[in-house]
Formats: structure tokens, C-alpha cells, sequence
């Protein structure tokens, strides 16, 4: 598939945990790798009822490596009418950095995945879930920003490791195109891999998801299992899923890695279990709060 070409991503092997070095840019203070990239928006297209598809253009990405296919990274989002300004990150947090900036100007900031990277021709494209009943400041922007449109985005780094003989892949919709970018890199390369693979997806209907999920990758993985479920009851859903997959027998109940993406209350529910009740080491579980029911993640 090739979405994430091999050259792009330093180390396809990934069997340790990977980091941007903070020399590639401003050392900063925390945690998140740090370059801060100005870039122009260059289209954005609905590509399934409730989901949109952001593309996101800069010189710097010619030569982008990223350190593994699920590579998040902060979207920086000028207020509307102001273009993006690039600021002064040197040593310091993101987010401390962002909130010096006066709040008559100072960009929003939320967290996306790299969901394809195109060095020949400098892009990035992003999937944002958006939900006409409650918009986060991240989808607002989104839904009305124009090709042309300026923005920041703050380069991190990548969270799955592939050396596990049994993963097990936990998503809700904010999470699935990371996981579809860890899916097509493992059939690019590490193809055999995918035998192995169990994914759990919950969402509220097909219209949060790209298309072909089901279709594209039923066949291929060990298991997979896309539950619908009303807004709010993802983590009851998911926890009754695993419980019920764990009393049957079910192989995805006995695993040694977990990757568990999406909403806070239910990625710590799929922690939960598998370190609580399937006994799987605190080390080979990774859990990423992409958002967090009923208020913003900054």
C-alpha cells in the first residue's frame, strides 16, 4: 500500500519504543520531540459522512523521517482571520510555550496523527472526526478552514512497537487512521505480521470511519471486530467485548502487547483489564488519550 513510504520512517523495524531527538530541533522541555513546521493548507475533503481529510503542505516534509506510522504531532490553528505566526519554542513545552502567546492571537492546539506522508510533493494528510453536536475547537477549525490557509504543526513522535508475537489493537474513531497507518506499514512491510494481529474498533456508526475497514482487512488480521455503540458507552462497550472475548477463549484475550488509542475513560478501561486481569506486563501496554469525554484535551 505504501502509504508510509519505507524511506520516510527511520527504524522499520521498531522493536523499541521510538523518540524524535530533540537535537533534530529546539530541545524543548518535554516529552513530545519538538520542530515546529509552518505549513499551508492544501485541500480538505469529506471522505466519509463524519469524517474529514486535512492536507497539509511544507518544504521541511521533502525530507520528513518520521519514527514510526502512527507519529502523532501537535496542529497548531490560528484564530480565525490571522494567519499562522511561528513563535519561540526554544527549550521549553509546547504547551507553556502556546499559552505565553496573547490570547487575542494565540493558536489553538490539539493533537492528530499522520495518517499518509508524500515526500515528493511535501504533504501530510490528517483525518479529523467532526461531530455536529458537539465540535471540539480542533474539528471547528477544521470544518471551515480553506486551501491557502495557514497553520503550525509541532513534530513528535510514534508509539507502537511491532516486536510483540500477539497485539492486540484497541481504537475508537479519533485513533482508527493511526491504526490503519500501523496496518498498511505492517502489510509494506513486515506482511506476515498481520496473521497475528487482533483489532477491536468501537464507534458510534459507520459514518465515523473511513471505508473499507472491515472489508480491506477482515481477511487479512487474526480478528477483527468493529462494535457500534451510543455515544458515551464506549468504554462499557469495549470492557464487555474483552470480558466476553477472555470467559469464550477468544486469542485476543491472550496477548502480550496492547496498543489502545482514543478517548481517556476508555483507553485506561482496556489498560485496566489487560493489566489487571489478563496479567500483561505494565511495559507492553500503551495507552494514548486522544480526547476526553465531555471536555477539551489541551
Amino acid at each position: 500500500m505504501a502509504t508510509t513510504p519505507a524511506t520516510a520512517v527511520r527504524d522499520t523495524e521498531l522493536r523499541e519504543h521510538p523518540r524524535r531527538d530533540p537535537s533534530e530541533g529546539t530541545e524543548p522541555a518535554d516529552d513530545f520531540g519538538g520542530r515546529l513546521v509552518p505549513v499551508t493548507v492544501t485541500a480538505n475533503e469529506l471522505i466519509a459522512p463524519n469524517l474529514r481529510r486535512l492536507t497539509l503542505s511544507s518544504p521541511e516534509f521533502r525530507e520528513l523521517e518520521l519514527t514510526g506510522p502512527d507519529e502523532f504531532f501537535g496542529l497548531l490553528m490560528p484564530q480565525q482571520g490571522h494567519d499562522f505566526e511561528p513563535f519561540d519554542t526554544a527549550g521549553r513545552n509546547i504547551r507553556a510555550a502556546v499559552a505565553e502567546i496573547d490570547e487575542a492571537v494565540r493558536p489553538g492546539l490539539r493533537w492528530y496523527t499522520v495518517r499518509h506522508l508524500r515526500q515528493d510533493e511535501g504533504e501530510i494528510d490528517v483525518d479529523v472526526v467532526m461531530h455536529d453536536d458537539h465540535p471540539g475547537p480542533g474539528a471547528s477549525w477544521v470544518s471551515q478552514v480553506r486551501p491557502g490557509a495557514t497553520a503550525g504543526v509541532w513534530l513528535c513522535n510514534a508509539i507502537w512497537i511491532r516486536h510483540a508475537e500477539r497485539p492486540l489493537f484497541v481504537a475508537d474513531p479519533s485513533a482508527v487512521p493511526a491504526l490503519l497507518t500501523v496496518l498498511e506499514f505492517t502489510d509494506d512491510h513486515h506482511t506476515d505480521d498481520l496473521s497475528r494481529y487482533h483489532v477491536v474498533v468501537v464507534a458510534h456508526s459507520p459514518d465515523d470511519l473511513e471505508s473499507g475497514l472491515a472489508e480491506d482487512w477482515s481477511d487479512r488480521v487474526a480478528s477483527l471486530q468493529i462494535i457500534y455503540t451510543t455515544p458515551g458507552m464506549e468504554s462499557e462497550a469495549v470492557a464487555t467485548h474483552l470480558r466476553e472475548a477472555a470467559e469464550n477463549g477468544h486469542p485476543s484475550a491472550a496477548v502480550e502487547y496492547v496498543w489502545a488509542s482514543g478517548e481517556v475513560g476508555m483507553t485506561k478501561t482496556v489498560r485496566g483489564i489487560a493489566v489487571d486481569e489478563w496479567n500483561v506486563d505494565t511495559a507492553f501496554v500503551d495507552w494514548v488519550a486522544y480526547w476526553i469525554e465531555g471536555r477539551p484535551r489541551p
